[in-house]
């Protein structure tokens, strides 16, 4: 019986945005095309080219947290953060505060993005995530009103035990179990007024 395997879905995630990184650019280089025409900005090619934004953003983000790490690339804090912030504008009950600094190895550059997806989760009505540290300790916080995380389940992770079946909306706190145990690494959460926070 073949079984599943996290690297192999790793590795269909990179294909599939790096296929569908090229129509999008070509999408992109014909609104301009079309913005140069004469449309000028119209608020029907003004809606088309902020939903082309989103999901450029998206993309980029789930390459990044689905994608393949190679060991040994390097992305630098700054990088990260504007990809996040990409991501981030298109959700505006989601705000983030990007206090992590210096080059951060791409392995850990997809836990700090797991870690993003999974801690914003505890924010149902939206609030603010603050990433705060250096490679190797970061820290993401949920800062809100309405805190829910799933305790039982961070704590899971936390132990190593293992996760319920991965569901698609659910599919980053799966990822983020197997990238923590590929590297040989532990979480620990803590909840707070007003924050719950995970740290590697």
């Amino acid at each position: 019986m073949v079984q599943d395997d996290p690297a192999l879905s790793a590795l269909i995630g990179s294909r599939i945005c790096h296929d569908l990184a090229s129509p999008l650019g070509a999408i992109a280089n014909g609104l301009e095309l079309l913005s140069l025409s004469g449309l000028g900005k119209s608020a029907e090619l003004t809606l088309i080219q902020d939903s082309l934004r989103g999901a450029v953003a998206t993309l980029d983000l789930s390459r990044l947290a689905f994608g393949r790490a190679e060991p040994g690339d390097m992305l630098d804090a700054h990088d990260l953060h504007g990809t996040l912030a990409a991501y981030y504008a298109n959700r505006p009950r989601m705000a983030l505060d990007w206090q992590v600094t210096g080059p951060i190895s791409r392995l850990h550059a997809q836990i700090i993005v797991l870690l993003c997806l999974g801690v914003e989760r505890a924010l149902p009505r939206g609030g603010q995530l603050r990433a705060t540290g250096a490679h190797p300790r970061i820290e993401v916080s949920a800062l809100g009103d309405t805190l829910t995380p799933d305790l039982a389940l961070w704590e899971r992770m936390k132990s190593g035990k293992a996760l319920p079946a991965p569901d698609p909306r659910t599919a980053q706190f799966n990822m983020l179990h197997y990238c923590l145990a590929v590297q040989g690494l532990t979480l620990d959460h803590r909840l707070t007024d007003g924050a719950f926070t995970v740290a590697v």
